[in-house]
């Protein structure tokens, strides 16, 4: 799950598999002031690790709940 709180501008942001680059859409999209929360399924990489891209002009809060992984 991935939750955006205190956001002073729009913006989206994108959760993926480090080792596999950044996918055309996003996983969430938000405007100013919103709080919101949105549940995404994002594997990781054969190392674990997965990116974070917030694609927003200001700056926000970024709250990511892992709660297992699957093979």
């Amino acid at each position: 799950m991935i939750t955006i709180t205190g956001p002073t501008a729009g913006g989206n942001a994108t959760l993926y598999p480090t080792s596999t680059g950044k996918h055309a859409t996003s996983n969430i999209n938000w405007g100013t002031g919103d709080t919101i929360a949105n549940l995404t399924l994002t594997p990781t990489d054969t190392s674990g690790s997965i990116t974070l891209y917030n694609n927003s002009t200001d700056t926000t809060n970024l709250v990511i709940d892992s709660s297992g992984y699957y093979t």
